[in-house]
């Protein structure tokens, strides 16, 4: 082979080279930007149409935030109905399933209860069985709920303790579901022939106001618990079951709680406060006003950078006042979550 000939060889291969590598680097860089594009669209590509989910049956409290982290508008008509609970979904259109634009308006058909509710005779029942009877009512095959507002103890001779002695509105009443029903109970025999009754295993809400009736001094130690269920009983009491007490005497009671880290609706709450240091010695009271009722869940001699410590069983959002001699000097927030 010629020199000449051997050059065009050689330039013949090099330059065939270097076409192989340009149709390899312009196939690879092609399936590169097509790969690219693909990912591109896929991680911006707005969320455009969404699927209708199934709310009816359902609390529209409980559904509205759920809905509107969905890009759906509630749309909402309201309904006059005797026996299904207030704020449940009748009805709704789009149906579920169906697949929608972002945005669109989901049509609601919503319950507004007008009915009554007739007041249960409550006298001469314990305490914790007429709690009961006011949380179970049964009416057109459902369970209604009646709040209780102000419970009132006071001595009787005649009475056992805990019994409901009286109670407005009486039984019979016809009333709405959010009024709700104030109780007499009876604390027993007066100072100074009372007796210490036996409250272990009793809810600390249900018998401190029982205890204060009988003149006494409550003072909690409070015992954590693993137990839920178990929060806000009393495990321990002194004096016993059956002792003498005067009035002006202090009862101690063990009492389990649970510690939690978020406020459901209702729940036992531990609450500590510090009395400022330029309070002085006096009477402190702890007041509470939630859901449920008003009322002193702490009452005790006590002075400045003395804690006030205690366990309560809140309903819906509560408001804690502290008072000296029935002076409000500080006051404490606990909402639901």
């Amino acid at each position: 082979m010629s020199t000449n000939e051997s050059s065009r060889a050689e330039k013949f291969r090099y330059w065939g080279q270097i076409g192989r590598i340009a149709i390899i680097f312009f196939i690879g860089f092609s399936l590169f930007l097509l790969v690219s594009t693909i990912i591109l669209i896929f991680l911006t590509k707005p969320e455009r149409e969404v699927v209708v989910p199934d709310v009816e049956g359902k609390q529209f409290i409980e559904v509205y935030s759920s809905l509107m982290r969905k890009n759906i508008t509630p749309d909402i008509k309201f309904r006059d109905i005797a026996d299904i609970d207030d704020g449940t979904v009748l009805s709704q259109y789009p149906k579920k399933g169906k697949v929608v634009p972002v945005n669109s308006k989901l049509k609601l058909v919503v319950s507004r209860s007008r009915y009554s509710i007739e007041v249960p005779n409550l006298v001469g029942k314990e305490l914790p069985l007429a709690l009961n009877n006011l949380r179970n009512i049964h009416r057109h095959e459902k369970t209604l709920s009646l709040g209780t507002g102000i419970i009132s103890f006071i001595p009787s001779d005649t009475i056992a303790d805990n019994i409901v002695i009286d109670q407005s509105p009486l039984a019979g009443e016809k009333i709405r579901p959010e009024r709700k029903i104030n109780l007499l109970v009876s604390a027993g025999k007066a100072a100074p022939d009372a007796v210490m009754p036996n409250v272990t295993g009793q809810s600390i809400e249900l018998c401190y106001d029982l205890l204060r009736a009988k003149g006494l001094t409550v003072v909690q130690e409070i015992v954590p618990t693993n137990d839920i269920a178990a929060s806000g009983l009393v495990i321990a009491q002194t004096p016993a079951s059956g002792v003498a007490v005067a009035g002006g005497s202090t009862c101690t009671l063990k009492v389990n709680w649970y510690p939690i880290d978020k406020h459901p609706y209702a729940a036992y709450e531990k609450v500590e406060y510090e009395i400022p240091h330029d309070e002085p010695a006096g009477v402190y009271e702890a007041y509470i006003e939630d859901a449920r009722s008003k009322r002193i869940r702490y009452a005790r001699k006590a002075g400045p950078k003395d804690k006030i410590i205690f366990v309560f069983r809140r309903e819906g959002n509560a408001v804690i006042t502290f008072r000296r001699g029935k002076k409000p000097i500080d006051d404490m927030d606990i909402d639901v979550d």
